[in-house]
């Protein structure tokens, strides 16, 4: 696997499609923070870290997260860096993606945030994915 963060997008995205109630991922503190956020912005329900075979391997568990009529609350989720190409913002320059409807992550100096608190704390830094 050469880009994780990536991996991860496409499978809660085909989660997403597949109409699955859970998704499990190989753990990584980045995958975490990208959770954190994702749940305080209301696009999953929860997650949770387990063990696998004695503590030698981590997972993710994500629980996704369906309006009424079953309809996904992730519309579109798409990673904008690559290995092979980076985006860099400065603070100045992040704007709120979608009128607010959506975010952008980021990875910074002050660890993986959300496009309204890099904007707060006027740090800018590598954007990893976006979500609508």
């Amino acid at each position: 696997m050469t880009y994780p963060i990536s991996d991860m997008i496409i499978r809660i995205k085909n989660a997403y499609k597949a109409g699955k109630e859970r998704v499990n991922l190989p753990y990584s503190g980045i995958k975490e923070n990208i959770c954190v956020i994702l749940k305080r912005e209301g696009f999953i329900d929860d997650y949770a870290i387990n063990n696998i075979k004695d503590g030698a391997f981590k997972n993710i568990e994500i629980k996704l997260s369906y309006f009424e009529n079953k309809k996904s609350t992730i519309i579109d989720i798409k990673v904008t860096s690559t290995p092979g190409l980076r985006f860099y913002k400065r603070a100045l320059n992040i704007k709120s993606y979608k009128n607010g409807l959506g975010m952008e992550v980021f990875s910074t100096s002050a660890g993986i945030l959300s496009d309204v608190e890099c904007r707060e704390k006027n740090i800018g830094g590598l954007s990893l994915l976006k979500v609508f």
